[in-house]
Parts: C-alpha cells; sequence; structure tokens
C-alpha cells in the first residue's frame, strides 16, 4: 500500500485531497459508493477547481449536506445504508435544502426512477453513468452553478 501512496503524492493526488477546502470554491458532494468512481469523480473537480466532499452512501451524505453545506450534489440512486432517492427525499424536508441542485448519476435508469426523482425530488437532471463522460458531468455540473465561472 506504501507504493500506490507514494505514486499518489509524487502524482499529486494525495496534496490535493489533504488540502482544507477554499471557502471561495464553489463546494460540491459526491455521494458514491464504488470507491474508484468517487476518486475518479473527486480527482476531477479538484483539478477543476471545486472544493470536493464526498460520502460513500446518503445517510453520511446527508450528514455531510447538513454540516458542509455544499453548492450541488452528484448523487449515486443505488447504495448501501441509504439509498439516493431516501436521500434526497430526507434532504428537501429541509427549507434551506429545497432549492438545492442536485444531479443525480446513476446505472438505474429505469423510467420510472426518472420520473419519481424529477417529479417528486425536483433533481435539476438525470445522468446516466455509462452514457456520459467526466467531462461532461463536470460542465453539467458548472451549468448548474453559473457563478462558477465568476470566480476564474
Amino acid at each position: 500500500m506504501k507504493v500506490i501512496e507514494d505514486i499518489k503524492t509524487i502524482m499529486g493526488k494525495e496534496h490535493l485531497k489533504k488540502q482544507k477546502i477554499n471557502e471561495s470554491l464553489k463546494k460540491i458532494l459526491i455521494v458514491e459508493d464504488d470507491a474508484i468512481l468517487l476518486e475518479m469523480y473527486s480527482d476531477k473537480f479538484i483539478k477543476e477547481g471545486f472544493g470536493v466532499i464526498t460520502a460513500e452512501n446518503g445517510k453520511v451524505g446527508l450528514e455531510k449536506v447538513l454540516n458542509e453545506k455544499p453548492d450541488i450534489i452528484l448523487l449515486d440512486l443505488m447504495m448501501p445504508v441509504m439509498n439516493g432517492i431516501l436521500m434526497l427525499r430526507r434532504l428537501r424536508e429541509f427549507p434551506q435544502f429545497k432549492k438545492l441542485p442536485v444531479i443525480i448519476l446513476t446505472n438505474a435508469g429505469e423510467v420510472d426512477n426518472i420520473k419519481e426523482t424529477k417529479r417528486y425530488d425536483n433533481a435539476c437532471e438525470f445522468l446516466i453513468k455509462s452514457n456520459v463522460s467526466v467531462d461532461e458531468i463536470v460542465e453539467k455540473v458548472k451549468f448548474r452553478l453559473p457563478a462558477f465561472t465568476l470566480i476564474w
């Protein structure tokens, strides 16, 4: 494991992940139970100038929203402990988070999931993981945060 840590340090990833989130950065919460995808998305958003907060399930994600107050959420639906649909429903119970942009990013692309999530839980985008690239996801996030471009 030491070799992997050394490689990350050499490549700069370890430094990026340990830095404290600058308050002027737009914060994205990525809620994803697949560790490889979570790291890939995190690395990309850090490189794009975001402050990144991560959670491995909906329960942890909801706690982090309440404590960290992100500007946008990238949310998987199918997760252990608490799935994304339940997390989003509970999030929308808080008046201060009713309009918080949430982009659903999942492989569960059944039509019923899409309709139900958009109608009842006010998700602003519904993306199927296999149909979008990481760059496209970043562009969708930036589109939902127009003030992001003013920082740069």
